[in-house]
């Protein structure tokens, strides 16, 4: 009997329990950026949220490393950054790893450098301009897709592969079904006329996108569109499959703060 998978599992859960023991006996940077016009709204429900979101993220990230019997990983580049909502906690899981903040706000850029130590990295809104390396262990992407039109999805897949070591792995989160619940349901996304709009184009062909309007477009100045944006796993897969140079480890609905999806993918590439 071959027993090393085994093995190899024991010793990720014995690493793994240790790394978040760490985590749990830290605190946490709660410093908030003043300037985060993203998230201007400061009270004790918001707050909390923020926290606990970022919190979830590094607890995906780590049954994701622990699924797939990765080492903790060395490098990560978190993607886009913000003013730091998941970097202050993948600091605190990864006290040690070389940890790079990339967005296309330099103050949220600045804020992240400064408040957590991370490595600054400048986005683009082309993302096949962006230069990056393949030196990053873990990927993570949070929340960026779930916003950005069709023509720019694929350019951001291939610049995070583009940046992963050859066991790297990246972690994007989307908006699927959900979304429609959530809109229909819970609360509203964008407006409904507009949401109509995304949800025939991704019923359709299983991507549907409309940009915001108003002061929440006002939001986001550096970006030349940016809204919402649905996408149904059958579509995401289908681009991923042609992609020879990454392999896909796994969808899960629902994944980030009860309504985002999460793709998963890494290297070697599936032809490797």
């Amino acid at each position: 009997m071959n027993t090393r998978p085994m093995d190899q599992l024991s010793e990720c859960l014995s690493v793994y329990s240790a790394i978040v023991a760490a985590y749990q006996r830290s605190p946490i940077d709660t410093t908030r950026d003043p300037d985060d016009a993203e998230h201007p709204i400061r009270d004790t429900w918001h707050d909390d949220h923020y926290l606990a979101v970022g919190c979830e993220a590094v607890q995906i990230i780590v049954r994701v490393l622990l699924a797939n019997l990765r080492q903790p990983p060395l490098t990560i580049l978190d993607f886009a950054c913000g003013s730091g909502r998941v970097t202050r906690h993948l600091r605190a899981m990864f006290p040690d790893a070389r940890i790079a903040a990339c967005d296309v706000g330099p103050g949220h850029v600045a804020f992240c450098e400064q408040q957590f130590g991370a490595e600054p990295m400048m986005s683009n809104i082309d993302f096949d301009q962006v230069e990056i390396r393949p030196e990053w262990d873990l990927v993570f992407c949070g929340s960026l897709l779930t916003h950005l039109p069709e023509r720019l999805f694929w350019p951001s897949i291939r610049f995070i592969s583009r940046g992963l070591t050859p066991t790297g792995i990246a972690m994007v989160t989307l908006a699927g079904r959900r979304s429609e619940h959530l809109q229909d349901h819970c609360w509203k996304l964008i407006e409904d006329q507009r949401f109509e709009r995304i949800r025939r184009a991704y019923r359709h062909k299983g991507f549907g996108f409309a940009d915001y309007t108003g002061h929440v477009r006002r939001l986001f100045p550096r970006q030349e569109r940016y809204g919402i944006a649905l996408v149904k796993p059958s579509w995401v897969m289908s681009g991923l499959e042609l992609m020879r140079e990454v392999r896909i480890l796994g969808y899960v609905e629902r994944a980030w703060d009860d309504h985002q999806d999460l793709v998963v993918f890494g290297r070697p590439g599936a032809a490797s």
